[in-house]
């Protein structure tokens, strides 16, 4: 009987903005409509994070650490609060919008740009656990110059579940909270020099009468309006429609907010 497999990784984010791969998620549906989600919870990286920060994944008693969680014909909570169901009346527009003709809830979750903000809990198309391979991250961040840029391209490692060589170094589940500990604390001590360093320079610059704040990117109306109706219209995501137009999606969403 032929089956059909959908994959994702369940994310959350700290206040850094760092992001961490806390579970795999496996839809499996077959041709005679029976279907299962398996959760694959990553211990390592859950165990980086404190309770504010992540509270668990809905449905799913992780403190039994179980290597999987296994829901066969039943929708999980996970899944059933973050997702249109198959009588939501506004359905096939939620579908269109995530360019999608036939409702998989797990794929929804993957493309929509929509987040559920119960729990901070989010769905990527693919799980950056790496069981089976080793990354060299001697090679990923020997073009960043800047010590905070290899601390953070490192922790982003560690949180996504990877494996990784560093400088002859092995960081794995064995020693991933020992790294991570590590790691942490001394880009968080990067991030603080730097913005104790753009405070000065800005508190100098406004004593000489030179700083004036930080300059509003110009948006040519047309184009805007452009690619506002598109993103009214569902053809493009907001993602999209920031990069468009080259600034950050909190920016076009205050800008469309002024221009009502």
């Amino acid at each position: 009987m032929r089956e059909f497999i959908t994959e994702g990784c369940i994310c959350v984010q700290d206040n850094m903005g760092i992001e961490y791969c806390v579970a795999q998620i496996i839809y499996r549906v077959w041709e005679n409509e029976e279907f299962e989600y398996i959760f694959r919870p990553n211990y390592a990286v859950i165990d980086l994070l404190d309770a504010s920060v992540f509270q668990g994944i809905p449905g799913l008693d992780l403190d039994k650490r179980q290597k999987e969680y296994i829901r066969k014909n039943i929708i999980p909570v996970f899944i059933s609060e973050r997702s249109p169901s198959s009588n939501r009346e506004d359905l096939w527009e939620l579908l269109e919008a995530c360019d999608m003709d036939y409702l998989n809830q797990l794929e929804w979750l993957i493309r929509t740009d929509t987040h559920y903000s119960g729990d901070g809990l989010y769905v990527k198309a693919s799980c950056a656990q790496q069981a089976d391979g080793i990354i060299n991250a001697d090679m990923e961040v020997k073009k960043l110059t800047r010590s905070r840029d290899v601390l953070r391209r490192l922790l982003d490692y560690v949180c996504g579940g990877y494996n990784i060589e560093y400088q002859g170094m092995s960081i794995t589940d064995s020693n991933r909270l020992f790294c991570y500990n590590l790691l942490y604390g001394l880009y968080k001590k990067e991030e603080g020099y730097i913005r104790q360093q753009q405070a000065h320079g800005i508190k100098a610059a406004k004593a000489q009468g030179k700083y004036k704040g930080r300059k509003q990117i110009t948006v040519e109306s047309t184009k805007f309006y452009e690619v506002a109706r598109k993103y009214k219209n569902k053809k493009i995501s907001a993602d999209e429609a920031a990069n468009m137009l080259g600034i950050s999606r909190s920016t076009f969403f205050r800008r469309l907010k002024d221009k009502k």
